[in-house]
């Protein structure tokens, strides 16, 4: 008999359908005849709505950082399981109930907290009464991705872990997994390889300037603040699905001593971090995840405030990052690390080596397919 597995995202962002679809690869990889369907919780909602939250999340981080700071923070204090289960409307919550019995679902695993709020609310009511699993994509746990109903947690690292039994979560729940990232950060990379294919200079330190999946970020200034280091060195600049940030990039006039690449969105991340020396981006869940797994030490600029500072904070705690809050304090740091200092850099690629949790996808899919079966013969003996 099939598996028939949803996995629920939501587009806000870019790291939460990048962790569905990591997964949802590595549980076909062990069971071929899962059926697993990734569905967007953003799109159930109406068009108007979903664009609407969608645009509104995407302004306040680029042009109110400090109101998604308050936002995030007010709302750690409030019920907020009850809260969100409130400002949606009852039909989406009528929706998901029909659409799990009509798919005849037998597990959903939730990317993003939106939509297993509803998902919790109907099982308290005794509406649905499936197996369910969240995986946080981050290094701490806003109080909106906390449920009792939830049967497990895949976490990060051991310290959030302990946030989510301060918070009431059964130890027994909760499994330090690392985030789901693609197989191939995984795996080496050809250095030599990737050289000649990006037509590079092996000789030069290299710099991997990214903004995320959405290009977002203080990139010019980053690239500014960067292009006042008097040395050689070559920059790989990805602008990801922000076809605007590239173009601008493209025509941009940089220190005659540095070669520069500019890249949109792009497959072969694993590749352009194997090949740099430093990481200079945003701290989402994801990119940070897939650095450590590269070995690659970051500096982190201008996080956003929210879970992304906590993230930042969390990496350089442990002596993988640097946190910095202007662009222009990145010169200073990069100058340090690849010149001044370049032992503090090798001090923070073992950090990083070591904090990564390999195979984190294949190991959370495993981990799913036993509890599903271990409750399907559970049922079975009791019906």
């Amino acid at each position: 008999m099939s598996k028939r597995i949803i996995i629920m995202t939501a587009s806000i962002g870019y790291g939460h359908d990048q962790a569905a679809e990591n997964l949802k690869r590595a549980i076909a990889a062990i069971d071929c005849t899962a059926e697993i369907e990734i569905i967007d919780f953003m799109k159930l909602l109406h068009p108007t709505i979903s664009q609407f939250i969608i645009s509104t999340y995407l302004r306040m981080i680029d042009l109110f950082p400090s109101g998604y700071h308050f936002l995030y923070h007010m709302t750690k204090k409030l019920n907020t399981q009850n809260k969100v289960s409130d400002l949606i409307s009852y039909r989406y919550k009528k929706k998901i109930a029909h659409m799990v019995t009509a798919k005849q679902i037998d597990m959903i695993v939730f990317t993003n907290p939106f939509a297993s709020v509803l998902v919790s609310s109907m099982k308290k009511k005794g509406k649905l009464n499936l197996p369910t699993a969240t995986i946080i994509t981050d290094y701490t746990a806003h109080p909106v991705w906390l449920d009792e109903t939830m049967d497990m947690y895949f976490v990060a690292c051991d310290e959030l872990k302990q946030e989510l039994i301060e918070s009431g979560i059964s130890p027994y729940r909760i499994f330090v997994s690392g985030i789901p990232i693609h197989e191939k950060f995984d795996l080496p990379v050809d250095k030599n390889e990737v050289i000649r294919e990006q037509d590079l200079d092996p000789h030069l330190p290299t710099l991997l300037v990214m903004g995320g999946g959405l290009g977002l970020g203080p990139i010019k200034e980053i690239l500014d603040a960067i292009g006042r280091i008097n040395a050689p060195l070559q920059l790989l600049v990805v602008a990801g699905k922000n076809s605007q940030l590239k173009q601008e990039l493209e025509n941009k006039r940089y220190n005659s001593l540095h070669k520069v690449r500019i890249y949109g969105f792009c497959n072969n991340i694993n590749e352009l971090m194997g090949v740099s020396h430093l990481l200079i981006s945003k701290s989402g869940g994801l990119t940070m995840t897939e650095a450590i797994s590269k070995g690659l030490p970051t500096i982190i600029v201008d996080p956003i405030p929210g879970q992304e500072v906590i993230n930042a904070r969390y990496f350089s705690g442990i002596g993988a990052a640097r946190m910095v809050e202007e662009p222009e304090d990145l010169k200073a740091n990069i100058e340090d690390l690849l010149f001044h200092n370049p032992d503090k850099r090798n001090e923070m690629l073992l950090v990083a080596r070591a904090a990564a949790k390999p195979r984190a996808s294949g190991s959370i899919a495993l981990r799913l397919l036993d509890h599903l079966k271990s409750y399907n013969k559970h049922k079975a003996s009791i019906n």
